[in-house]
């Protein structure tokens, strides 16, 4: 389950360094998603796709398999010696909602998932000519999406739990790889914390941005321009 959480912030962080993309404008966000779709002559993607499937998978069924055990069943004989960990408590909103937060996150996944890559099966989308060919305007849609208050206020409150829930993955997640010790903990907890605010805001900024100065975003060449 921590090996397998680490394979999707390693997506998330390099998702969104893609997505920066979409400041520069149309041409430099869809020659992106041109790239990703024809590298290894189209068939990298879908290898990517099918292991960040299977990983998914393997981390929501651990992810339930914990939160449903019967803590007394899996263990009828309780500890000899109890102890803490030192300092303060680790528990608290985002150790005990983590199966919330994941499971609001995966429909969140699903309905993103619906709502761009597979955008043209629910309705009209504009091509765009790169290189003299015609291709799905995949920043045309994005912007069209972050220009309606109420997905950006549906994304907002999404990516707030999903910074919660990194914020005790990420550190437990090396924890649960055996990586850590008492005195890289706190760095980790720390370091998790960091990533998690920096992801959140990332992730905030561009559809906020968007939709606040959508006139530069839709016209024609889009992109951020002040």
């Amino acid at each position: 389950m921590g090996f397998t959480g680490l394979v999707w912030v390693g997506f998330a962080i390099g998702h969104l360094i893609g997505n920066l993309l979409l400041l520069v404008g149309r041409e430099a966000f869809n020659g992106y998603a041109l790239f990703l779709e024809t590298l290894g002559h189209g068939a990298a993607i879908y290898v990517a796709e099918a292991f960040l499937l299977v990983t998914i998978g393997i981390h929501v069924w651990n992810g339930i398999s914990v939160a449903l055990v019967d803590k007394s069943a899996a263990r009828p004989i309780g500890y000899q010696v109890t102890g803490n960990a030192g300092g303060r408590s680790r528990k608290g909103a985002a150790s005990q909602g983590m199966i919330w937060t994941g499971l609001t996150i995966l429909a969140f996944l699903v309905f993103h998932l619906i709502t761009f890559k597979f955008a043209y099966l629910f309705g009209h989308v504009e091509n765009y000519t790169l290189n003299g060919e015609e291709h799905v305007d995949l920043y045309g849609v994005v912007v069209e999406r972050f220009s309606q208050a109420w997905y950006v206020g549906i994304y907002t409150a999404v990516m707030l739990l999903f910074g919660m829930h990194l914020k005790h993955g990420v550190w437990s997640a090396f924890q649960s790889l055996g990586l850590l010790n008492k005195k890289t903990t706190p760095l980790a907890v720390n370091a998790a914390l960091a990533l998690a605010v920096l992801l959140t805001i990332g992730f905030l900024f561009l559809p906020v941005t968007i939709f606040a100065m959508n006139e530069s975003f839709a016209a024609p060449a889009g992109g951020l321009h002040l």
